[in-house]
């Protein structure tokens, strides 16, 4: 199934179909007849703009103006750029436009309307990893309680174990294995 790498561009044509005219313009330098000239709304080129300069140095500015642009849209092809741009940003440029619509009082309400749902899946990973680590702890306890001894290499797997399915199990053997290692049997 295709992803968004094949789908935005795509939707970006069907949503202005001007946007290959231009793009035909602009790669070969080819000359459109007049009745075929167009050009693409602001708001797609700075879309496509933050994806293609999002290492430069002006990336910033990049990113301000697509914020712009998106304000002149309806909210579905806001939601569908924004999830495009932070699937396609390098990890910093994306925390930077994160920051831009948290913090700047022009771009704010995007982050409210739109970044909601990043907000929630970040408070269920967030009570996962609580979760994890509250297992992680009750194996440790367990063990250290009924006075077995934890290796390092045992405690460092316990302590790595992100599955919180297998620390449900690990927590159950806890209070019965012969040994710490025994865990892992």
């Amino acid at each position: 199934m295709p992803g968004i790498d094949h789908e935005m561009p795509i939707e970006l044509i069907r949503n202005r179909p001007e946007t290959a005219l231009e793009l035909l313009h602009c790669v070969t330098g080819m000359r459109l007849p007049p009745f075929a000239a167009a050009r693409v709304e602001a708001a797609d080129r700075a879309v496509l703009s933050a994806v293609a300069h999002s290492d430069e140095a002006e990336s910033e500015q990049v990113l301000e103006a697509m914020l712009v642009g998106l304000g002149t849209l309806d909210e579905d092809r806001v939601r569908l750029y924004l999830n495009h741009v932070f699937g396609s940003l390098p990890e910093v440029t994306a925390k930077r436009l994160e920051e831009m619509v948290s913090t700047i009082q022009d771009f704010d309400y995007l982050g409210e309307k739109y970044f909601s749902h990043w907000v929630d899946k970040g408070r269920e990973e967030g009570r996962e990893e609580g979760r994890a680590e509250g297992e992680i702890n009750a194996i440790l306890a367990v063990l250290d309680a009924r006075g077995l001894e934890i290796s390092d290499e045992a405690r460092e797997r316990i302590r790595g174990c992100e599955d919180l399915s297998q620390l449900g199990i690990w927590v159950r053997r806890a209070a019965t294995v012969a040994s710490a290692d025994d865990l892992f049997a």
